[in-house]
């Protein structure tokens, strides 16, 4: 997926699954894992005046029928969970960031990428029940922290810089198989549709752990 992401292109982009998971008693408390939801970024067109050509791509469910580096997984952010997927496979996208941390973490001797899903608010009960999931499965070594990345945090460059024009930007992190993690900036320019142009893709540093929670 994250080679498809050509900037200044458009995605038209539909509404994700973002249905919590059900509990997975096998998993560490509050931790969910959020399988089965597969996309895919279909073949782009060509529209506009000649002067002003624009490709745009629809992003349909399901995994695209002949080229698998179409195809990626969603993964939800939901409140007061550390959601997870195994980060083998296809390439993974969450969001909208506003300032979750996204995580790489091993458990039972698997890879997983997650997102913990705080609140807006630092002092809500989802916010303080995300960071107890996370830093108790941590303390307690049921998980192993690899990699550690904010979004939206410090290490984005300045907002300037990121392609925004006149649009209003939206944030979303994703991972690939091997463990590179990005901040995807794509802009609104219909404000409120369902369209985005592809402002950016950063390739995001990290730390082992959450910092700054």
């Amino acid at each position: 997926m994250i080679n498809k992401l050509v900037v200044n292109r458009f995605l038209t982009i539909p509404v994700f699954d973002q249905s919590p998971p059900s509990p997975d008693p096998t998993f560490p408390a509050d931790f969910v894992r959020a399988l089965g939801r597969i996309y895919n970024i279909e073949e782009s067109e060509t529209s506009g005046p000649l002067y002003n050509r624009a490709k745009t791509s629809q992003i349909s469910v399901g995994g695209h029928a002949t080229k698998a580096h179409r195809t990626f997984r969603w993964l939800p952010w939901v409140l007061g969970k550390v959601s997870c997927v195994p980060l083998a496979g296809a390439d993974i996208l969450t969001g909208t960031m506003s300032g979750c941390w996204l995580v790489i973490f091993q458990y039972n001797g698997k890879s997983y990428a997650g997102h913990i899903g705080t609140d807006t608010s630092a002092t809500s009960a989802n916010t303080l029940q995300a960071r107890a999931a996370w830093r108790n499965a941590v303390n307690g070594n049921v998980i192993t922290p690899v990699k550690a990345f904010n979004p939206v945090g410090n290490s984005l460059p300045a907002l300037g810089t990121l392609n925004i024009k006149t649009d209003s930007p939206e944030f979303y992190g994703a991972f690939t198989a091997n463990g590179d993690v990005y901040t995807v900036v794509f802009g609104a320019p219909g404000h409120g549709g369902s369209k985005r142009r592809i402002a950016r893709v950063v390739k995001m540093p990290t730390t082992q752990d959450v910092t700054a929670f």
